[in-house]
């Protein structure tokens, strides 16, 4: 097996690769890669720029050879000064290519230079579970010189990135040495921490304001670790139910004072034991309930953006923490046992909110119930999200609240008059995604196949909808759905986009053709694949 050496970029940029064969030959090769890095265009830059600034290491295997990377890297850096350098990244393209499923075994071996007799008989699952493990010895020698070297030839790092949801074990593993390397002097880390944070000397020195990390490294780090109120963004990955916040403050109020971004991301959405609550109230301790174990008042005077994933809470306490934040931008996603118990109280300021929830048909009428209290709830909310992963319809109001909403995404299974009904509540609304919309038994109209129809006059229920998106379902055309779609259609008479499958569009420019008169506006209708909502949920930003 070749080696590959390091060249100077063409005048594209890329690096050419080479491989040394057993002659001593050196010959260019069309191989494919498994790590590719900018620094040959960060050599090529005439000044300095975001790409000069980003060193950025690209895997494209998921079992990459970073022994490799490492003899590369090393007569490398040994060319150049990296000192403009101030942020890392860490991406993982492995799903790019289709290959068979990776042997975790071999993730560690490619990472491990020598392994004990005592894993050498661990199946790939156990060793996936232990390379995952802070602080185990898996965590080798060879990603230890890879971080060191790194970190002595460039210096200035102040962010260090990757995801830790789609990044290979490897490439975690990568991320996570260069965080720990580098967490006393970074601004913004953003990578899977893989042991205790080691307490700074002097924390005036900590400047941290946007960070993701695992709540039982924060746990294992102690309290204090990192100062509270200089974080802005703060994202808690696989946190437990009842995780502590001592690492951020152990006053008696905890107060992010200037975090205006965070996501609780937890492991797992099993029923949380609530006799934390029971106990400090039997205790006559503050009863004030947050989001993990603590008894004291957490506050977020400034706190915009909340997700919450997999939330494991039975009562609305829980919430209570956010009573007091302006949140404007606010994403659930969780099982319906637990997200029914929201306190509506936080939706009231909303201008963006994103709902996505697992349920089962045997909880249909409880979550009608839900759907229509939440709807029921005065809110400034403008662009919504409601989702569910069940095929059972649900229901609406006979007064939605929400009368400043101007976005809207069903991915819901939700009847045509249903619909109808809740969009002519919506006065200000633009812009209408249904992703599973259908008839119900009350809609026989709509199934009929006596041929086109056309709406009266009477029946227009909005006037301020400009785009429109239905998915009705289901691979070949049907008639019935031709007909429940141009009544949609025909009810918006000012849409301006319609998003819908290439086998209606022709039928549908000919119904509208048919009755001009009566609907002068649709015939300029611009047909396209994908109407895509304006603002951003709190779960991507």
């Amino acid at each position: 097996m070749g080696v590959v050496v390091w060249n100077r970029p063409d005048k594209t940029g890329v690096l050419p690769l080479t491989k040394t064969t057993s002659s001593s030959t050196t010959v260019t090769t069309a191989m494919a890669i498994s790590w590719y890095t900018n620094l040959g265009l960060i050599l090529g830059g005439q000044k300095p720029s975001k790409l000069t600034r980003r060193l950025c290491i690209q895997a494209f295997d998921t079992v990459p050879d970073y022994s490799t990377l490492l003899d590369t890297l090393s007569s490398g850096f040994a060319q150049h000064q990296w000192t403009d350098i101030v942020q890392i990244d860490i991406r993982d393209y492995s799903g790019l290519r289709r290959n068979s499923p990776p042997d975790l075994t071999a993730v560690v071996n490619s990472i491990t230079s020598s392994r004990s007799s005592s894993s050498s008989s661990l199946s790939p699952m156990a060793v996936a579970a232990r390379i995952h493990k802070p602080g185990h010895t898996h965590v080798n020698s060879n990603l230890t010189k890879l971080a060191t070297l790194i970190s002595k030839h460039v210096p200035n790092v102040t962010a260090v990135a990757s995801d830790p949801w789609e990044c290979s074990p490897s490439s975690r593993l990568v991320a996570g040495h260069l965080a720990s390397q580098y967490f006393s002097q970074l601004l913004v880390c953003h990578a899977p921490i893989l042991a205790p944070i080691a307490r700074p000397k002097d924390p005036c020195t900590c400047n941290l304001s946007s960070l993701s990390i695992q709540t039982s490294i924060l746990q294992s780090s102690g309290p204090s670790i990192i100062p509270a109120a200089q974080l802005r963004t703060l994202k808690l990955l696989q946190a437990e139910a009842f995780f502590s916040w001592e690492a951020f403050s152990s006053d008696a109020t905890l107060v992010f004072t200037n975090l205006t971004s965070l996501t609780i991301d937890f492991e797992k959405d099993h029923v949380a034991n609530d006799s934390h609550k029971y106990d400090a109230q039997k205790g006559g301790q503050n009863p004030r309930v947050s989001m993990g174990i603590d008894k004291r008042r957490i506050l977020f005077p400034k706190l915009t953006n909340l997700c919450v994933r997999k939330l494991p809470y039975t009562y609305p306490e829980a919430w209570a923490m956010f009573l007091d934040s302006p949140i404007r931008n606010l994403a659930l996603a969780g099982k319906f046992a637990h997200i029914r118990y929201l306190d509506t109280r936080v939706l009231r300021q909303l201008d963006i909110f994103d709902m996505h929830v697992y349920l089962s048909e045997k909880s249909f009428g409880k979550f009608t119930a839900f759907v229509k209290t939440v709807l029921s709830v005065a809110s400034s909310v403008r662009s919504a999200w409601i989702r569910h992963s069940e095929v059972f319809p649900i229901s609406v109001p006979e007064v939605c609240a929400w009368t400043g909403l101007q976005e809207l995404n069903i991915t819901a299974y939700i009847p045509t008059f249903t619909l109808l009904a809740l969009v002519s509540q919506l006065p200000e609304l633009r812009r209408l995604i249904a992703q599973r919309i259908a008839c119900d038994d009350s809609e026989a109209i709509l199934e009929s196949d006596s041929g086109p129809f056309h709406v009266e006059p009477g029946a227009v229920v909005s006037t301020s909808v400009r785009d429109l998106q239905l998915h009705m379902g289901g691979s070949k055309p049907r008639v019935t759905t031709l007909q429940t779609i141009i009544y949609v259609v025909m009810c918006m008479p000012r849409l301006k986009q319609l998003a819908v499958k290439q086998a209606y569009r022709k039928d549908i420019r000919l119904f509208i053709r048919r009755h001009a008169a009566e609907y002068p506006e649709l015939l300029n209708l611009d047909y396209v694949h994908h109407i895509n909502m304006k603002s951003v949920p709190a779960q991507l930003l």
